[in-house]
């Protein structure tokens, strides 16, 4: 939650408390906030403070004062023009803060003077999120926040602070104005059955405010709703439109992980438990860890083969990058003992790729042709071949939205297409158990983040889901009590760094913004 906003506040307001106006206006200004002087604040204003100055940690003094409780500080600063979004090094705005503290007549100022109500933190909240998860699950944040800034004065009243948050949940919410403005009516005809949310038992407000929620994130591409086999809801936006072929980077391990599957079905692979080494004769003769010829296809579909995560080491982020697949098989080190523990490895999935084309005496893209897309109705795009000519399996695979929750159907009638069991679907039923618990934090609404054949899975309020996930916020989210799929494309943020600020933050929102529309519909919506 905001418990490090706060903590970084409380760092701040602890310089401000000995901070003296004189030389550096700016820092009295921030003290001022923080104690509540609304004449010194306007009196450091007229004097050439800046009401947008940001501290180390990029708090500005509205910040501090919507944190501290200080309604006339606050409108002191609206009236000098302070920037009502900027937002802190948390990212959370004032806005944020006053929300989650409590602070009804700050956040109804805010609004009223324009604050954006639609911005993300860092961990891809809203303010209105902040006030809707419950409140004894929030307990913890609060304690933590008042523990570390009463010595500077604040005082929660938890009573006040939960009688507050349903008036100011109704404030955040969109009006429903907004909502009727929210255009998400799909295209009709084409490649899938065209239908209302309504007609398919879903709010449609609902899924005008996630609509509404996608248009203000400036690296989303599109968002899809499928509900009972219908398309009820698609959105392009940023540039983006129902042509385009997205990148959808790590999704792409889904794909493969179904390719295994097919793999096995047509008789190229003999079982799950054949050894990796098996399909590398040549880089067997130069491994020297004894424990590789142990690891399995099945490890290395659940991603328990022992290959460490290639964003742990610049030379192993540079190794996948550099394209040459074959040699890493024996140079790569183990970093677990196959089969021990869940660790996450793009080569692990790309070498799956390798043995299905050479179990299957054919390249990865015929063989998916063949058995996968050409069945499903689904054109892949560019995709990215290694130094030795083998395509690669754990990214680069690019689809249009509706492409990808085509594949996210398949999945979903548990692998029949078009009256034809496409994927077995006992093959379907194990690629999404999780056999890792906890394999990645909880994120957005997602929690107990657990992971099978390539596929992620979580609880998402009373709704058991799994998903395929990729770089940048792409996602195939299923959601089979409601017989229902959200899709999202977003920008890849490739090539670049493996994990920057800008693009975790942009792939966090995205998440949040799918989870918190599942974990918010009622499980009766899924009865037909």
């Amino acid at each position: 939650m905001l418990a490090a906003f706060v903590l970084a506040v409380a760092m701040l307001a602890a310089a401000c408390a000995s901070a003296q106006p004189g030389p550096d206006a700016n820092a009295a200004l921030h003290a001022a906030a923080l104690t509540g002087d609304d004449a010194a604040v306007r009196e450091l204003i007229a004097a050439g403070a800046d009401p947008n100055a940001r501290d180390a940690y990029g708090s500005t003094p509205l910040i501090i004062a919507a944190t501290f409780g200080r309604p006339d500080v606050v409108s002191e600063l609206i009236a000098a023009g302070a920037d009502l979004d900027i937002q802190n090094g948390d990212g959370s705005s004032a806005l944020h803060a006053a929300a989650f503290l409590g602070r009804t007549r700050i956040v109804e100022m805010l609004l009223a003077h324009g604050a954006n109500k639609y911005l993300r933190n860092n961990g891809g909240d809203t303010a209105l999120a902040s006030v809707t998860i419950p409140f004894e699950a929030a307990r913890p944040s609060y304690e933590t926040i008042a523990k570390a800034l009463a010595p500077l004065g604040l005082q929660l009243d938890y009573d006040a602070i939960r009688s507050a948050r349903p008036g100011i949940a109704a404030m955040l919410r969109p009006t429903p104005a907004e909502l009727q403005a929210v255009h998400y009516a799909p295209v009709s005809g084409g490649d899938w059955l065209v239908s209302t949310p309504a007609e398919q038992g879903l709010d449609p407000d609902r899924v005008a405010e996630l609509y509404l929620n996608a248009g203000a994130l400036g690296h989303l591409y599109s968002v899809l709703v499928i509900k009972n086999g219908r398309l009820v809801g698609e959105r392009y936006f940023n540039g983006s439109s129902a042509t385009d072929k997205a990148l959808l980077q790590s999704v792409s391990k889904s794909f493969t992980s179904a390719l295994v599957g097919l793999a096995l079905e047509n008789g190229c692979l003999a079982g799950l438990d054949q050894p990796m080494l098996a399909f590398f004769p040549d880089e067997r003769s130069r491994v020297t860890d004894a424990r590789k010829s142990r690891i399995t296809l099945r490890q290395m579909l659940q991603m328990r083969a022992g290959f460490p995560w290639e964003e742990t080491s610049d030379a192993l982020w540079s190794a996948l990058y550099a394209g040459d697949y074959l040699p890493l098989v024996a140079d790569v080190p183990l970093s677990a003992d196959p089969g021990t523990r869940f660790q996450y490895s793009n080569l692990t999935s790309s070498w799956l790729g390798i043995i299905v084309a050479r179990a299957c005496g054919t390249d990865l893209k015929a063989f998916a042709q063949e058995h996968l897309f050409g069945p499903l109705g689904i054109t892949i795009g560019d995709w990215y071949r290694e130094a030795s000519g083998y395509y690669v399996g754990h990214a680069m695979m690019r689809f249009t939205a509706r492409d990808a929750a085509r594949f996210g159907l398949l999945y979903l009638q548990s692998g029949t297409w078009d009256g034809r069991q496409l994927l077995p679907a006992a093959w379907v039923r194990d690629s999404l158990r999780s056999y890792s618990e906890h394999a990645w934090p909880d994120i957005g609404a997602f929690h107990h983040v657990g992971y099978g054949y390539q596929w992620w899975s979580a609880q998402d309020g009373e709704h058991a889901v799994h998903f395929a996930w990729g770089h940048g916020g792409q996602l195939i989210v299923l959601v089979p009590d409601l017989d229902m799929i959200v899709v999202t494309t977003a920008d890849p943020f490739f090539p670049g760094p493996r994990q920057d600020a800008e693009s975790w933050r942009n792939e966090v929102a995205h998440l949040s913004l799918v989870s918190e529309f599942v974990r918010d519909l009622p499980v009766e919506y899924g009865e037909r």
